[in-house]
């Protein structure tokens, strides 16, 4: 059965998208079954992943499946091996207002992965940079959420508001959500502030586990462009062992 778990902040320009793909994609290396799931209407994972074909989903991407208009069979697109896809598509902030006034709403993505989940080992959502309908229904279906953050000044004091957010979770849909740990990503050791963010992030989250850095790194910017895994574009990189080490701590974590 699926470990599913929420890629989440609500803060943009963080790198979910970035940490989904190659999270999955280093976890799918390993073995693994995984399923990656687009809730994010700028569909930048999907994009990344098929490019132009996420034209020729307007029927069937998560959009579709949260209304109830299409199978989740039918919604998910082979990448490679262990590795899918249910996509995003320009239609789905369309499809927002439809969803908040469905009934039980907040589980509407819950409710549509659960047929699947025993194909898979890891089901990773990439979400979007706000707390709405789409970000509720991914947490309300989440075993775990893992936070990346880059580190800033507003990037450690926002964390709070994800806290409360996961609260809140917690008391209404979903009390097994339990946080995986947070990702500092972008990291730069070429100034002494970064350092200074996680000392400061450590001491203001004590109980948080703080996970394996992500360094800033061009080559993870390029192979996102080009559509590729940092794996495909830069097997043997900073980045591509970052990842590495992330995907064993993961498993490590949630398989004990």
């Amino acid at each position: 059965m699926a470990v599913v778990i929420s890629v989440a902040n609500q803060k943009g320009g963080v790198g979910k998208t970035t940490l989904t793909m190659n999270l999955g994609f280093a976890l799918s290396e390993m073995g693994k079954r995984v399923l990656l799931v687009d809730v994010d209407p700028q569909f930048n994972l999907t994009f990344g992943l098929i490019g132009m074909k996420v034209l020729e989903h307007s029927s069937r991407n998560v959009g579709t499946l949260m209304t109830r208009e299409s199978e989740i069979e039918e919604t998910i697109v082979p990448v490679k091996e262990n590795l899918d896809l249910i996509p995003s598509h320009l239609n789905l902030s369309a499809k927002e207002i439809e969803i908040i006034n469905a009934y039980n709403r907040e589980r509407r993505l819950e409710k549509a992965l659960i047929p699947v989940l025993p194909d898979y080992d890891y089901v990773l959502i990439d979400n979007p940079p706000s707390m709405g309908i789409f970000l509720v229904n991914s947490l309300t279906a989440s075993d775990y959420v893992l936070i990346p953050l880059e580190l800033s000044y507003f990037g450690v004091i926002g964390m709070q508001l994800m806290f409360n957010l996961m609260r809140m979770i917690r008391e209404e849909t979903n009390e097994n959500l339990k946080l995986l740990g947070l990702v500092p990503n972008k990291f730069t050791k070429q100034t002494k502030v970064p350092k200074m963010r996680l000392k400061e992030l450590k001491e203001a989250y004590p109980d948080a586990p703080i996970l394996t850095t992500i360094p800033k790194a061009i080559a993870l910017e390029k192979a996102q462009s080009e559509g590729k895994s940092i794996f495909e574009f830069e097997p043997n990189g900073r980045a591509s062992k970052a990842f590495q080490k992330l995907a064993k701590e993961v498993v490590e974590i949630v398989e004990g």
